[in-house]
């Protein structure tokens, strides 16, 4: 699963979407939201690092049960 974030210049995010199944699909949403914002766009492999003005595709991390 993959949540897409928007992280502005002063750091704050915004969610765009979430718990998407598919990294392709997810890929989509960031690119249409980067090309709409202005900002670049990045597929992280962990938890953000508050990378300024950017679409970031981010696993979420499944918590064990």
């Amino acid at each position: 699963m993959y949540d897409v974030i928007y992280i502005d210049s002063h750091g704050d995010e915004t969610p765009l979407a979430q718990h998407m199944a598919d990294r392709k699909d997810a890929a989509e949403v960031a690119k249409s939201e980067a090309a709409t914002r202005g900002a670049g766009r990045m597929v992280l492999p962990g938890p953000p690092n508050k990378l300024p003005n950017c679409v970031c595709v981010v696993p979420v991390l499944h918590e064990a049960a």
